[in-house]
């Protein structure tokens, strides 16, 4: 009974309804992604530094899609698709629009710096030391990616406590992060190795299953797996406290019911920092 209940069996029995959500966030990204590449086709700045400006635009998304996996995969819930995932957009629209930057430089340096130092180390053994420590660096980047937009969407948090939290549980929570790192490089070796050795029809057919399936895995096997490291960590947010329609009674309330040892009440969806003294 508990497998049935489990944040995989749960994949597959929600499966519409994630696939929907991963939608409303890839087909926006292809499309960006798509316009930026024929601006560089046009202007004959074809490189992936112009091309991954379409992540910033499409990010705000991205709010929406996380939510959906919470409230599916970690509080074990049903929801209302597209409610969720507009309101998720709506809230989270200027915090993602920043992440959304954040992605963007981390993909196109560390796209560039990977290929400079790699094709240095070729003639240089020094290159190559840099390259392994660059490699490390870019790892600790992408764990806390797994962390940010789960934090933006669940917790009422200054954007730098999102992201020194994010930094600390790189370290704080390192074995579920090598695991959830493993998986993700699993099916990203996976997905590579298609597009490598396919060609053809069925390439183009395994890439448009990439792009419409590769975030919605990457952010529900990111999600499922640190989710209860950051719970720890942070805060609960899979036992919502009771709700009242006036928000401000709401808050009151769930103040008074919270535990006495707890900074945070969950409202409206959200874990919300309070002060209990005053």
């Amino acid at each position: 009974m508990k497998f049935n209940n489990s944040a995989f069996a749960r994949f597959f029995r929600y499966f519409p309804k994630l696939f929907s959500a991963g939608l409303l966030y890839s087909v926006p990204l292809a499309v960006f992604v798509g316009i930026f590449i024929l601006i560089g086709y046009l202007t004959g700045l074809n490189n992936i530094i112009l091309w991954g400006l379409g992540i910033i635009p499409a990010a705000p998304m991205l709010a929406g899609l996380v939510m959906v996996i919470r409230k599916i995969a970690i509080e074990k819930t049903d929801v209302r698709l597209f409610d969720i995932f507009l309101t998720a957009v709506k809230e989270n629209l200027k915090a993602f629009l920043l992440h959304g930057v954040v992605m963007y430089l981390i993909i196109s340096c560390t796209f560039f710096s990977l290929l400079y130092y790699g094709s240095l180390a070729r003639t240089d053994i020094v290159y190559g030391y840099i390259l392994t420590i660059y490699v490390l660096f870019t790892a600790i980047l992408l764990i806390m990616m797994f962390y940010i937009p789960i934090m933006s969407v669940t917790y009422e948090l200054r954007m730098w406590d999102i992201y020194k939290n994010s930094f600390l549980l790189v370290f704080g929570k390192i074995l579920r992060n090598l695991s959830a790192l493993a998986l993700v490089l699993i099916v990203s070796l996976a997905a590579f190795s298609a597009i490598v050795f396919l060609s053809g029809v069925w390439l183009w057919v395994v890439v448009a299953v990439i792009v419409l399936l590769y975030p919605l895995l990457f952010f529900y096997i990111t999600i499922s797996v640190i989710s209860k490291g950051l719970q720890d960590a942070v805060g609960s947010f899979t036992n919502p406290l009771p709700s009242d329609s006036d928000d401000s009674e709401e808050v009151k309330e769930a103040i008074c019911n919270a535990a006495s040892d707890s900074d945070y009440v969950y409202v409206n969806g959200k874990m919300i920092k309070v002060d209990k003294n005053k």
